[in-house]
């Protein structure tokens, strides 16, 4: 971590003085205005908003006292029209019959839709009961009898002093809530008590013992006493003595409240809730039902309607409280909607706004430049997947090294890294993968160096140090390089997978290998491809005979293009034969160079240079051409085998390279044998599949060429259509020695045979090989034995091939 520090410290020396620029002071006088003008604007628009909510609750609170008298008058007429029938039965020395009764309160509430039934209780003494039953069954009440209340029924009453049963009532004469004597349900007793001893109308809430159809809803029970004509009524003993009867009332309680309201056109905007009368029970506030609710959206218990804007008052029905609770109906006019606090507010914000615009434009061009200015340079010089220093810092640093080294400095060296087998991780898992591996393998490569040393991503998969202030220069960098190649080596861990890579690692001495910047990291270079060649997962220190070799192989390299534009390159043929009958079966194309100075260039010693430098392409579709050329005049029994290099597979028009070779030439395409490797599969599995398809389409034969030999997978077999399968010459040399050869290869011959393949033997050398190869059912055989790779003209077609030890030697 320290070196990473040292790091990031360079690179804002380099940066500049922009990083200590602070934002706040850039834009303090727009922040000003912002909070000024935002204060101005909520504490204007919070004094408005208190105004208007002051009269929104004026307003408010009138409305609802209206509403409220409102429902009391209407109240008040329905017990004064109960006590008109007090007055019917005060006013006459003659008793008032049954239908004399129920016609006058018929007409009396006949547009009155609150009120459910009335009824007249008289004052009944044990001497007079029998009277009265009798009385009731004459004016057609079948058997009437005075009747108690006994749990939730009815029963004939006993015996008692004096009873208040209903007489008469407005039900039909076939309820049963005829002869209930109301003295024996103590809450009706109670009432009617308070009513006599008080001379006053008294009310409770109750419910029918004769439930309407429906459902039950809160009703109220009013009672008006009555006296006997011309007694007195000044003391409560006279009251008690003269007490004549009652007169009863039961009303519907939601049912009167919402008539009264539509009677008199109460205002939608007030949403109107009547409660139960106050008990001697503690009731929590949330169990606190409403008996009458004006509008079903508005809060109902007690608690909701505290919670709010609400008025409270009373609804006086005889004697008891109603609870009245009145708020503002939702989204009605009388609910405070503070539009004109959000238009102060609005107002303000807009003006703020406007304002502090103004004055951030005035330092906007001078912050975007500062922000551009650092975007660019961290881009310039931050790698942005790993957060490593980049190319550009890294070429900065080795400029400013080189200029301390050439005033005396201190020595220093540079490590030019490559990760091996990082390509066949992006291939098979992916980029996102490969991401993550580097990711990591920056990590671990940090925590290798000290606080001075610098690592930056030059691109890909290369990474690169400077080493720098050791005592012995080149024994610090071995060593440090020792280290990375063992911390590389260890495995990462990717999502699902565990990965194993290598790194190869060349390095350059300073003074030693030069003192600039191009010939460091060319120097660098060289040892880093020498350890590439070496077999990789190594390290290298550049030595001059690396120059050396890179000036023979980049003349190698001119003179390959040269030989390629002039012709110089030449096609041998090597046969394969019927393993069976020893008749030819075809001829492998090989290329060779013969170069005008240095002679015949054997393939091992220009093949992968071509591959590396992509002149592979230019050189394969040569030998393709030639070789398709050259077979069209052989005998028609006759193959002709072109290896492909992967380098050609990933061009875009190699099939139709393939195409015009045989048209042009006139061979068939199943006389034409295409030979590819295992690495092939590698890559681009899904489009290469694809390729190899479409030349089995045309009919060309398809060979797995150098098979056991890299990355052997049976899954290759099967998925992809080939034709043959070629077994390296590694497994035949050991084929007499060694019996887990003879194992390999007949197992492979046997694989083969399953997947309908033919297998050809290549590197075969002696007879004893051969012999063996056709007893384990080989098919066709190829090497030395029965030829070596010769031009067109010294091939023989008219006999078979010859099996000489003198070829073999």
């Amino acid at each position: 971590m320290g070196g990473r520090d040292q790091n990031d410290q360079d690179r804002r020396r380099v940066t500049g003085w922009w990083r200590a620029s602070p934002l706040l002071r850039l834009h303090r006088p727009a922040l000003v205005a912002v909070g000024v003008g935002l204060l101005f604007s909520v504490v204007g628009a919070a004094a408005v908003a208190r105004w208007e909510n002051r009269v929104n609750k004026i307003e408010f609170e009138n409305a609802a006292e209206t509403q409220a008298i409102v429902m009391q008058n209407g109240m008040n007429e329905y017990i004064s029209r109960l006590l008109a029938l007090r007055t019917l039965f005060e006013s006459t020395n003659e008793e008032i019959t049954r239908s004399e009764f129920e016609t006058f309160s018929v007409r009396l509430f006949e547009r009155h839709p609150g009120m459910l039934r009335i009824g007249w209780l008289p004052r009944v003494n044990r001497k007079e009961r029998a009277e009265y039953e009798a009385a009731a069954i004459t004016d057609g009440v079948s058997g009437y009898r005075i009747k108690s209340l006994q749990g939730e029924s009815f029963a004939v009453a006993p015996q008692s002093d004096e009873y208040f049963p209903v007489f008469y009532s407005t039900q039909p004469k076939t309820s049963s809530v005829y002869g209930m004597d109301y003295a024996t349900v103590p809450e009706r007793r109670a009432i009617l008590e308070r009513a006599r001893d008080n001379d006053r109308v008294t009310a409770i809430r109750t419910r029918l013992y004769e439930p309407r159809e429906g459902g039950r809803l809160p009703d109220v029970l009013v009672v008006i006493p009555v006296y006997a004509k011309g007694t007195t009524r000044e003391t409560v003993a006279d009251r008690r003595r003269n007490l004549a009867g009652y007169v009863v009332g039961i009303f519907d309680l939601p049912l009167l409240v919402q008539s009264i309201r539509v009677t008199t056109g109460a205002s939608p905007a007030v949403s109107v809730n009547v409660y139960p009368p106050f008990t001697g029970r503690v009731v929590s506030l949330e169990q606190i039902q409403p008996d009458y609710s004006s509008a079903a959206t508005a809060p109902q218990s007690m608690r909701d309607v505290a919670r709010a804007l609400h008025w409270s008052g009373i609804l006086k029905i005889g004697d008891t409280d109603w609870q009245v609770r009145a708020m503002p109906t939702a989204g009605g006019p009388l609910e405070t909607s503070y539009d004109r606090a959000a238009t102060v507010l609005i107002v303000g914000m807009l003006l703020t706004l406007s304002l502090s615009t103004y004055l951030m434009l005035a330092s906007r061009n001078s912050r975007r430049l500062s922000l551009a200015n650092r975007r660019v340079l961290e881009l310039a010089q931050t790698d942005i997947l790993t957060g490593l220093p980049n190319r550009a810092f890294f070429l900065a640093r080795l400029d400013e090294l080189n200029g301390r080294l050439a005033e005396g400095g201190p020595t220093f060296s540079i490590l030019m890294l490559d990760l091996d087998r990082f390509k066949n991780v992006n291939d098979s898992l992916g980029h996102g993968a490969g991401d993550a591996l580097l990711r990591q393998v920056a990590q671990r490569l940090k925590s290798a160096l000290r606080a001075g040393d610098v690592l930056a991503r030059l691109g890909g998969d290369e990474f690169a140090i400077i080493q720098e202030a050791c005592e012995d220069q080149r024994t610090c960098s071995t060593e440090l390089a020792g280290r990375i190649a063992k911390l590389v080596a260890e495995p990462f861990p990717l999502p699902g997978h565990r990965v194993e890579i290598g790194t190869s690692i060349g390095i350059a001495i300073a003074p030693d290998h030069g003192r600039d910047q191009e010939q460091l990291l060319k120097k660098a270079d060289l040892a880093l491809y020498r350890s590439k060649s070496a077999g990789r997962n190594c390290f290298t220190i550049y030595d001059e005979a690396m120059s050396v070799e890179l000036e023979a192989r980049n003349t190698l390299e001119g003179d390959l293009r040269d030989a390629i534009a002039r012709c110089q390159l030449e096609v041998h043929y090597q046969p394969f034969i019927d393993a069976l009958t020893g008749a030819q079966r075809g001829f492998e194309a090989l290329v060779r160079w013969r170069h005008p100075t240095r002679g015949l260039i054997p393939p091992d010693q220009f093949i992968a240079l071509a591959e590396e430098t992509g002149l592979v392409v230019p050189l394969g579709e040569f030998v393709l051409r030639r070789a398709c050329a050259d077979a069209a005049g052989w005998p028609s029994e006759l193959a002709v085998a072109v290896n492909l290099s992967p380098i050609q597979f990933k061009e875009p028009d190699l099939f139709e390279v393939i195409c015009a070779a045989l048209a042009d030439s006139g061979l068939p395409p199943h006389r034409l044998e295409i030979e590819i490797t295992e690495s092939v599969l590698l890559e681009r599995g899904g489009e290469n599949h694809a390729f190899l398809e479409r030349l089995k389409g045309i009919g060309i034969e398809l060979a797995l060429d150098d098979f056991g030999t890299g990355y052997s997978s049976l899954s290759y077999l099967t998925a992809f259509p080939f034709d043959k399968i070629k077994i390296d010459k590694t497994f035949i040399r050991n084929l007499t020695q060694q019996p887990r050869s003879s194992a390999i290869i007949s197992a492979i011959v046997t694989l083969a045979r399953g997947l309908d393949m033919s297998v050809t033997a290549e590197g075969v050398e002696t007879r004893e090989e051969y012999e063996r190869l056709k007893a384990l059912g080989v098919n066709f055989a190829q090497g030395y034995l029965f030829g070596r790779p010769q031009p067109i003209e010294r091939i023989l077609f008219d006999a078979p091939a010859k099996s000489s030890r003198l070829d073999a030697a």
